[in-house]
């Protein structure tokens, strides 16, 4: 949110993109984060790198209940049109940067919710 800041470009959307490949292991919590961000009306997208060797020091890390999709899903993206992408794995996170890249420019194609038009 800092370089937000600090950009001396305008513009009308404004978007974090998040990938990795586990929860959470360092800083403020996640979900407050997201909260802030889209409040101050940014949008976060997610893409999840999947793993199928868990961190033996901490597996909920890259495999938590209900799968790490999920976790992204409800702790770290938000805002208007948020998604999240999943790389099968790290061979795969290439092109899935380009699918979510080719998502959020096909995204900035629709029309403004009014709010935002006014701006």
């Amino acid at each position: 949110m800092d370089q937000f800041t600090h950009t001396p470009f305008a513009s009308v959307r404004r978007t974090i993109d998040i990938s990795g490949d586990g929860t959470n292991n360092a800083g403020r919590d996640v979900a407050t984060v997201r909260d802030e961000a889209v409040a101050k009306g940014v949008t976060i997208n997610g893409l999840v790198i999947l793993s199928e060797n868990p961190m033996s020091w901490n597996p909920d890390h890259t495999n938590p209940p209900g799968g790490l999709d999920n976790y992204y899903r409800n702790n770290v993206i938000g805002g208007p049109g948020a998604f999240v992408m999943v790389a099968q794995d790290f061979n795969s996170f290439g092109q899935a940067i380009i699918s979510k890249m080719i998502a959020e420019v096909a995204q900035a194609r629709q029309p403004l919710p009014r709010q935002a038009a006014a701006r």
